[in-house]
């Protein structure tokens, strides 16, 4: 029956999008630390606002694209905000996107010269390449292969972190008296602002790729699923590794990969698979932004979308060449509070929905 839902089209959309949160920043253990261990003991609270607002909006924005997103001319953006601040988002957040793509392109590059000893530029071209494949494969293929690639990570992330977890449990006992005599930045200050504010700028950027993404999905009930579980296995993997963050406080509060300091401390082989884990991190967030702001271009009429995606992709790979960390610095924080307004103007929809 039409109504009958496919776990394994579940798991493959659940897979897609958790891969396109998950990047460099999430599979190095950094945006965890900063967003969420940074708070302590009160990233519990952080954690439980993400995961309800992650729910709530996954399901609905991914519901809205089941419904809308097969029309060529719905825009999630306009349909939820309007047409004037929806207008704004359209053209800022494919900028946006951009730069996320070439700071995951030197992302690749830094990763593979450090473990693999292999030229900055080539690692950078070696990324390029894959995420140019992966546009010509399409949405479908490129739901297929970070559909896969989520659920590695997860079972990646969640097996290390319980290891380190349950070895150092002591570690939990004094987390006060720890955090004070640690300095750790803090992404979104206080618990509420961190929980909020991780889950609007992710949000906030998948816009697009969510819409295009429930088109993955054979019935309305199966896309929210897919969301719903996404939301959870994601929520869960940052619960358990933040209380091994915790666990283990003083000894990687400085560390920039601290999640390649808890492989290696468990096997050395371990930390060359985590290697691999991380690439396949950065390209599960490159490749659906390459192809976000590929599809918004190649879409406004008379340009060939394979030409499209050539030039951006020599434009990302020349950008990965220079440092942005000045400019994301700003973008991001900023993406953040246009996350919160779309949460606001998303909120309203609903509600005005059930009115009328």
């Amino acid at each position: 029956m039409k109504d009958n839902i496919n776990i394994l089209n579940v798991i493959k959309i659940a897979g897609a999008f958790i891969a396109f949160i998950i990047g460099s920043g999430f599979a190095t253990g950094q945006e965890i630390m900063q967003f969420f261990t940074s708070n302590g003991l009160y990233s519990l609270v952080s954690i439980l606002i993400s995961l309800i607002l992650f729910v709530y909006f996954g399901s609905t924005i991914i519901s809205s694209g089941f419904d809308y997103g097969k029309y060529e001319k719905y825009s999630p953006y306009k349909y939820f905000c309007g047409d004037k601040v929806g207008l704004f988002y359209e053209y800022f957040v494919p900028v946006l996107l951009f730069i996320s793509v070439v700071v995951m392109i030197s992302g690749a590059g830094a990763t593979l010269q450090e473990y693999y000893n292999l030229n900055y530029y080539v690692g950078c071209a070696m990324m390029t390449i894959l995420v140019l494949i992966a546009f010509i494969c399409g949405l479908n293929g490129l739901v297929n292969i970070i559909g896969f690639i989520g659920p590695v990570i997860v079972i990646f992330s969640l097996l290390v972190g319980f290891i380190i977890l349950f070895e150092n449990l002591d570690g939990l006992k004094n987390i006060s008296q720890a955090m004070t005599e640690v300095n750790l930045t803090k992404a979104g200050g206080n618990c509420i602002k961190s929980g909020v504010l991780y889950t609007s700028y992710n949000m906030v950027s998948g816009l697009f790729f969510f819409t295009a993404l429930a088109n993955s999905a054979n019935n309305k009930e199966e896309a929210k699923l897919g969301a719903t579980v996404g939301s959870l296995l994601l929520m869960i993997v940052i619960l358990v590794m933040n209380f091994a963050l915790l666990s283990k406080i003083k000894n990687i509060y400085k560390l920039s990969i601290p999640t390649l300091y808890f492989a290696k401390s468990i096997s050395p082989l371990l930390g060359k698979i985590f290697s691999v884990i991380l690439l396949c991190g950065i390209f599960s967030t490159a490749a659906p932004n390459f192809w976000t702001v590929c599809n918004k271009i190649s879409k406004q009429g008379r340009y060939n979308e394979k030409i499209v995606a050539l030039i951006i992709s020599m434009g990302a790979f020349l950008g990965g060449l220079f440092p942005f960390e000045k400019l994301v610095s700003k973008v991001y924080p900023l993406t953040g509070i246009l996350g919160i307004l779309l949460f606001i103007c998303i909120f309203f929809k609903q509600i005005s929905k059930k009115i009328i």
